[in-house]
């Protein structure tokens, strides 16, 4: 998409348990980094958005993505996130897409060790009931 088969991923998508029941499979990525942005709590959502500011994000770039797996994970994001082209370090310097939160935010990092522990259940849940719709529209 956009010229790029980068996606840099930094929340709910660095964990493989949420990206293989979406798109049925653990894409292949690299770790990386991407300056200038964070990770925030959004709120009223476990999920949570990238903003800029200082320091950076730490998250992984899958590098092989499918045209359909870019499909489902575009339906997946809340309408409150673009798909925006950023740097990153993984540790060369590239480009990759990202979605980049353009809602309110809570000025508080974001943990996945949190989120593993106090969310990541139900979350998966949702992920599941959202699949099972989404493959029943499309059919």
């Amino acid at each position: 998409m956009e010229g790029t088969c980068r996606l840099f991923v930094y929340g709910t998508l660095l964990l493989n348990d949420v990206v293989n029941t979406l798109i049925d499979r653990i894409p292949r990525y690299k770790d990386a980094t991407a300056p200038g942005w964070r990770v925030v709590c959004l709120p009223q959502r476990v999920y949570p958005g990238l903003v800029p500011g200082q320091g950076q994000a730490n998250g992984k770039i899958f590098t092989d993505l499918t045209d359909a797996e870019w499909i489902t994970l575009d339906a997946f994001e809340d309408p409150a996130y673009a798909l925006t082209p950023v740097r990153v370090l993984h540790p060369l310097e590239a480009d990759a897409l990202t979605y980049i939160w353009r809602g309110d935010h809570v000025d508080q990092p974001w943990s996945t060790a949190d989120f593993g522990r106090d969310d990541l259940i139900d979350y998966l849940d949702r992920c599941r009931r959202w699949r099972r719709r989404y493959e029943q529209r499309r059919s």
